[in-house]
């Protein structure tokens, strides 16, 4: 099942309690079970950013259905883990058009970095490419963006988090654009974006969390390929102010099953034809114009396949492409076709790859063990598309019920830290970034209130917080356009 739909904010006095942190005890204890070798560096205090998260009910998976990815062995890329010393947040507030194949870019070399005062010691380490591309845009030898693929649950898609992190990178490095777009999806927000949705439009997987393979496993970067159903079904799209800087280029990624099918798509009024170059292949349709002009895109014969646009600005900056589901764990993404996903991440040559699960495999009866070899097997497509790119794993938010943390997030949430020093991967832990034990409750009693009555969720300030976090860690002190 997927998840419910994020909170509306909610606006009331404003007032916060301190988040407390779990026993330093009680993080050794779970880490020696896991992996005795790495429990000294697993109990120091992490810094550590949200995932998403589902309810257990159908949409869990169980011990005896078949898991995607299990046996995959990638070579370790490194052994620093990100862990910085603060577990309690600050007090704060929140043109011209081309068709050509899916290609690829070559990420930027990468240099030695430090990590800055976010408390973690000095680079090399698993953020050292990301720094380096950073460095390189601060000081004028960038002129592509910056990406970041944030793949993730629904904590993720709501992108309240990430835009957090998108806007507070973009004050510092430069707005780079919006980044990875959906296209048809009825209930989906981009916080970049004014979306309006016409028409009927299907969309596959039907229930996108599923870590069931379809027999058409090609569903490009973000795990749902859509299509128009109905002759009046339509997209229009506009930026909101500020989004990006200079230009606005637009990248469409499209399938045509057949010689019949077309779009129509036109940027700022003038409509072109689109049809097949090579049926049944996906292919990018490219288009530039004023940020000001709106993208529409309509059916106009057949059954034309969309896999998702992805926007940026002409002028250099920070790109977040949010690549959340519903309900998702990490063998939901394992689920979708490799060559497909492979092909579209190279394209966008990130220069940091988020991996951002653990609450929905809470809600599971898998054994945690498991979700090891589905964090090495994810990282090894990354690793296939984008070998330089910087890794980091986000663990799960708290969860209570019963008035008691779920004891899986403490599990799930002390393999992870293993796992991402073994993949070499830096590691934020939400769980304890949030207050550890119970902070959801804690969190969901503020006023106003960061986490939403579920228990499970949080409210767009919430988010916002967490985003603040994710931002100290992430980018070097002292680096600033």
């Amino acid at each position: 099942m997927s998840d419910p739909e994020p909170p509306a904010p909610v606006s009331s006095p404003n007032g916060q309690q301190p988040c407390a942190t779990q026993p330093a005890e009680e993080r050794r204890s779970l880490a020696s079970k896991l992996q005795a070798p790495f429990a000294a560096a697993l109990v120091v205090a992490s810094l550590v950013v949200m995932v998403t998260c589902g309810r257990a009910s159908s949409g869990a998976e169980a011990p005896s259905r078949g898991e995607p990815g299990s046996g995959a062995q990638g070579a370790p890329l490194g052994s620093a883990v990100v862990a910085p010393s603060s577990a309690e947040f600050p007090q704060g507030n929140m043109g011209s058009a081309s068709a050509q194949p899916l290609g690829s870019a070559a990420p930027p070399g990468s240099a030695a970095l430090e990590l800055g005062d976010a408390g973690a010691a000095a680079a090399p380490g698993p953020l050292e490419h990301f720094h380096a591309a950073l460095a390189a845009l601060t000081s004028g030898e960038r002129s592509a963006p910056v990406r970041v693929a944030w793949l993730g649950d629904s904590h993720t898609a709501a992108d309240f988090w990430t835009d957090s992190v998108r806007k507070q990178m973009g004050a510092r490095y430069g707005v780079g654009g919006p980044g990875f777009v959906y296209v048809g999806l009825s209930r989906y927000r981009h916080a970049s974006l004014a979306i309006e949705v016409d028409g009927k439009w299907s969309q596959l997987p039907s229930q996108p969390a599923s870590s069931s393979p379809l027999k058409d496993p090609t569903l490009g970067l973000g795990g749902i390929r859509t299509a128009p159903v109905s002759a009046d079904a339509r997209v229009r799209l506009r930026l909101r102010e500020g989004a990006l800087k200079g230009q606005a280029r637009w990248s469409l990624w499209y399938r045509m099953p057949d010689s019949a099918s077309r779009l129509g798509v036109s940027l700022g009024g003038d409509e072109r034809r689109v049809t097949a170059r090579r049926v049944g292949e996906v292919e990018q349709l490219q288009l530039s114009g004023p940020a000001s002009a709106a993208l529409t895109i309509a059916r106009r014969g057949g059954q034309p396949e969309l896999f998702g646009l992805t926007v940026e600005g002409s002028e250099p900056g920070i790109v977040v492409d949010t690549l959340g589901i519903n309900g998702a764990r990490v063998a939901t993404a394992l689920a979708w076709g490799r060559e497909s996903f492979v092909s579209a991440l190279r394209a966008r040559a990130p220069s940091l790859v988020v991996m951002a699960y653990g609450t929905n495999e809470a809600g599971a009866n898998t054994p945690v063990e498991r979700y090891r070899e589905h964090f090495r097997a994810l990282l090894e497509r990354v690793r296939e598309a984008a070998p330089e790119a910087s890794c980091a794993l986000f663990g799960p938010t708290d969860w209570v019920r019963g008035g008691r943390t779920l004891p899986r997030i403490v599990e799930i949430d002390a393999l992870e830290r293993v796992v991402a020093q073994e993949l070499g991967c830096a590691y934020f832990s939400t769980f304890e970034a949030m207050g550890g034990e119970e902070s959801a409750l804690r969190w969901s009693r503020e006023v106003p209130p960061l986490a939403a009555q579920d228990l499970i969720h949080l409210t767009p300030k919430g988010y916002g917080r967490l985003g603040e976090r994710a931002f100290e860690l992430l980018a070097p002190a002292g680096s600033q356009r």
